[in-house]
């Protein structure tokens, strides 16, 4: 299916149409064991390093158990890939079951995330453009994507300052917000209410030096790694693939999560297609090599995730089906407090 997936979108480039089956299983049989094995510990590690970085964001509102948060960012992980975007809503839900904390601070904690993770791609992102050599041929879409990663680097930093300025003036903020929503009914004023005091509560962070030092350099170690297995994984195979730097594998990154908007629940898709685009479009990889380490790199992440989830649902006596009820239960409890 995913291969499907990927000619489905690809299908009308030239070299697609000369795609050579023979190449594409090469590319991935002669994949070397060892650099897979380190990626696979890369892989692993990542979800050490989320769990270390909750820690921190949680700091403010509890010392969470490090085992918890950690199956909470598997078990959600799996679950993303599982079920799609409804998976989001596993880990704070999760999380919130087992530590007693309240959901809309771990929907608080999830929004920090993902800006710590935009802002970080995104310099990523721009240390690739600078520093990996490109070929003539790319230098007008490496203008596009020079242009499109200002306008992110402009819209994180303003959207870091924002949520800097709400925790630093969150009384005032509040208030004016309350004032401006006072014409909804009494429940869903409270709900609103209560969401804004939790969303500053898990904001807290950012007064805190050591939760704030913690959770920053967690966050580049994590990118740093996520970076680092995709080049593993290019290093491991061939076809020119094998010649491409860091760098150049954490723009390869980089464009991948952005085909993450596209995300179908079991096969995941836009990540593939999107890892595949700039291997083949900016770096001119060949496109068999290229469509192998796009797989190669979904296997790489998904299945041991999915792997030790269920060893982890087996363990609690859980199921993906429970999973995906929890982030039912917990969506529609966002819905309600916002």
């Amino acid at each position: 299916m995913v291969i499907g997936l990927i000619f489905y979108n690809l299908r009308g480039s030239p070299e697609w149409r000369d795609f050579r089956w023979q190449r594409f299983w090469t590319t991935l049989t002669g994949a070397q064991p060892g650099l897979l094995l380190l990626a696979l510990v890369g892989v692993y590690s990542t979800y050490l390093i989320r769990a270390y970085r909750w820690r921190y964001f949680m700091h403010p509102i509890k010392r969470a158990s490090l085992w918890t948060l950690f199956e909470g960012q598997v078990l959600g992980f799996g679950s993303i890939f599982l079920i799609g975007r409804l998976g989001e809503f596993v880990r704070p839900g999760y999380i919130a079951k087992k530590e007693n904390v309240s959901m809309s601070a771990m929907l608080a904690v999830l929004v920090l995330e993902r800006v710590y993770d935009s802002i970080a791609l995104v310099l990523i992102f721009a240390a690739s453009l600078y520093f990996e050599p490109l070929a003539p041929a790319t230098a007008r879409g490496v203008w596009v994507l020079r242009e499109g990663g200002h306008i992110m680097f402009a819209v994180a930093g303003a959207l870091l300052l924002g949520l800097v300025f709400f925790r630093l003036e969150a009384e005032r903020v509040t208030a004016w917000l309350l004032r401006r929503v006072h014409f909804l009914p009494s429940h869903a004023l409270s709900g609103f209410k209560h969401f804004l005091h939790s969303f500053v509560e898990g904001l807290g962070l950012i007064r805190d030096w050591v939760g704030l030092l913690g959770s920053v350099a967690s966050t580049l170690l994590l990118w740093f790694v996520n970076a680092s297995i995709f080049w593993l994984v290019f290093q491991s195979l061939r076809g020119g693939l094998e010649h491409l730097r860091w760098v150049g594998a954490g723009l390869t990154m980089f464009c991948a999560a952005q085909g993450l908007i596209v995300q179908f629940p079991g096969i995941g898709g836009g990540y593939q297609v999107g890892a595949i685009l700039a291997l083949t479009e900016i770096f001119n990889i060949p496109a068999e090599p290229a469509t192998g380490a796009g797989i190669l790199v979904w296997i790489m992440i998904s299945v041991p995730c999915l792997a030790l989830g269920l060893v982890l649902l087996v363990r609690q006596g859980l199921t993906f089906s429970k999973l995906e009820e929890i982030g039912e239960e917990e969506r529609a409890a966002a819905v309600r407090e916002v």
